[in-house]
């Protein structure tokens, strides 16, 4: 009687879930290859996917001045959404030509270092939500800007809030109604990134502190946690309600929180397929019980063919050839409506 009362009060739980809350995945269609794009947008609808996040990056569609590639991006946009499939923008990844930057002396993710002027940042936002404003309608702005991945040379929360700025304008003005979404900030935007060498704390305050608030319409967090007992969905969940404290310190409690990434790699013996499931199972369950959170994109759709910063050769809920693992009929359970 017991196990039964249980499980009538998940289904409720995840019931209501569904019908507040988005249900996302991550997955980067502008570097995936022509042949596979079909399968993969039928594996998410077919797991009741309702938006996915992928890059416009501006290294990709111009990459030397002046010099546009819609290609790619055009062909991607129109087959997703003509599976019905909403589609979050990351706007990110600066060029050469405009950053200064040499890529051969770069050590690192040599795009992710600010623009030396502010006005081609803006114009590569303007043309990239003008032409495609009829069908995107989410955009954020960069990714893990508290990050040393994301941000060279060092994370600075100042600079960011003038990137926020001018992107947002931009934006607004190409479209506006779209909507602009602060770049997910490692972990809760408040605690340090436990895997990084570089240690940065209170990132979410610091965009506060700088102005940046009128900015943005909703704030982003990826709180990854491990399988570990005291490290689970639980703990994802209470470092979700510490932003939310951070968001209402500054009276923006009323913005909605997305999570546009949390995953959890597999190592196929101490975390299995199955552990993946159930993790997944667990971000689900308790962050949503919060309710400013009004998204979560899991991280992600298929398995990477090699770590690029940890964990992405087997955080998919499909292989590499495209078996979909235990997570996939996870994800479509709790998704489905």
């Amino acid at each position: 009687m017991k196990a039964i009362l249980m499980l009538v009060m998940l289904v409720c739980a995840l019931s209501s879930a569904r019908g507040e809350m988005k249900f996302g995945i991550n997955h980067d269609f502008v570097w995936t290859e022509d042949k596979d794009i079909p399968m993969l947008i039928q594996a998410m609808k077919d797991a009741h996917v309702q938006s996915v996040r992928m890059g416009i990056r501006w290294t990709s569609v111009e990459p030397e001045r002046g010099t546009w590639k819609w290609e790619k991006v055009d062909s991607v946009v129109k087959q997703i959404r003509a599976a019905d499939i909403e589609i979050l923008c990351t706007l990110l990844s600066v060029p050469a030509w405009a950053s200064g930057i040499d890529p051969t002396k770069t050590k690192g993710f040599w795009d992710c270092y600010a623009p030396t002027h502010m006005a081609d940042w803006s114009a590569y936002v303007g043309k990239v939500v003008g032409r495609y404003k009829g069908d995107i309608h989410y955009w954020e702005i960069w990714n893990e800007e508290n990050g040393e991945d994301f941000y060279k040379p060092l994370p600075d929360a100042k600079v960011y809030v003038q990137l926020l700025n001018y992107a947002n304008a931009a934006v607004k003005r190409a479209d506006p109604k779209a909507v602009v979404v602060l770049g997910g900030l490692q972990m809760n935007g408040i605690i340090p990134n436990p895997w990084s060498p570089i240690k940065v704390e209170n990132f979410l305050q610091k965009i506060y502190d700088e102005g940046g608030k009128p900015y943005f319409d909703v704030v982003n967090i990826h709180p990854y946690v491990t399988s570990a007992p005291n490290e689970g969905p639980s703990y994802c969940a209470r470092l979700v309600r510490d932003t939310v404290a951070v968001m209402k310190k500054n009276g923006d409690g009323a913005k909605p929180l997305w999570l546009t990434e949390t995953g959890l790699p597999t190592n196929g013996t101490t975390v299995t397929e199955e552990m993946q499931a159930e993790h997944l199972q667990g971000i689900y369950r308790e962050v949503g019980k919060i309710p400013e959170v009004k998204a979560i994109y899991w991280f992600e759709l298929r398995d990477y063919p090699a770590a690029i910063c940890g964990g992405e050769e087997s955080m998919g809920i499909l292989a590499q050839d495209h078996r979909r693992k235990p997570s996939f009929e996870m994800y479509r359970k709790l998704a489905g409506r």
